[in-house]
């Protein structure tokens, strides 16, 4: 009897609990999942060498340095190594550094410049051509573009300005998987505005 009894009132005592959970919230019940913080990531498979210079101005604006390290060669699947030829009166300034200016070097050169972005900065690169763009085979093409580069970073040591100008020289190669890399990249000053090349010059020590 006694066993029955208290079978009995742990009965009710759970049902009292199931009801009372229905009609409320527990302190232990669980929130609407948050939604994961993600980077924006934007990619155009480079079919056509323009897009080259899309994904450029996106992964700059994205400030995703794995998307612009991906728009220069790779010598792994193109057979072709990148190489950087700095504005003539920077690399006078700075010969060691740009004699070998590789893909490492801009590796190095990006992931430090980044390092100087607050999340909420911004990066614009605006890109329009300077001359006819020149065929020289079926693999290899070559875009002649100005250049205007804003970047909005945390430096404010005079040698490392947020907005530099100029005029390069992109070639572009398709590799073994028909997909198209930036294999040169020549920098030239076209007035009093710093160049692309003094920003690598600070951040690509």
């Amino acid at each position: 009897m006694i066993f029955k009894e208290m079978k009995n009132k742990r009965l009710a005592v759970f049902l009292v609990c199931g009801s009372l959970a229905v009609g409320c919230k527990t302190p232990f019940s669980t929130r609407n999942p948050e939604e994961p913080i993600s980077s924006q990531s934007t990619w155009i498979q480079p079919t056509a060498p323009e897009y080259v210079l899309v994904n450029l101005r996106n992964s700059l604006a994205e400030k995703n340095s794995t998307n612009y390290l991906r728009c220069l060669a790779d010598s792994s699947n193109s057979g072709q190594t990148f190489r950087y030829t700095a504005d003539p009166a920077v690399a006078n300034a700075h010969p060691s550094l740009f004699e070998t200016w590789d893909k490492l070097s801009e590796t190095n050169f990006i992931n430090q410049l980044l390092l100087f972005l607050a999340p909420d900065s911004t990066v614009q690169l605006v890109l329009t051509p300077s001359q006819s763009t020149g065929i020289e085979d079926n693999n290899r093409i070559t875009f002649y573009q100005n250049y205007q580069l804003t970047v909005n970073h945390s430096c404010s040591n005079a040698d490392c300005p947020r907005y530099v100008a100029g005029q390069c020289e992109l070639i572009l190669f398709r590799n073994s998987e028909s997909l198209w890399t930036i294999v040169g990249w020549s920098d030239q000053s076209t007035g009093d505005t710093p160049t692309w090349s003094q920003l690598r010059a600070y951040f690509g020590k």
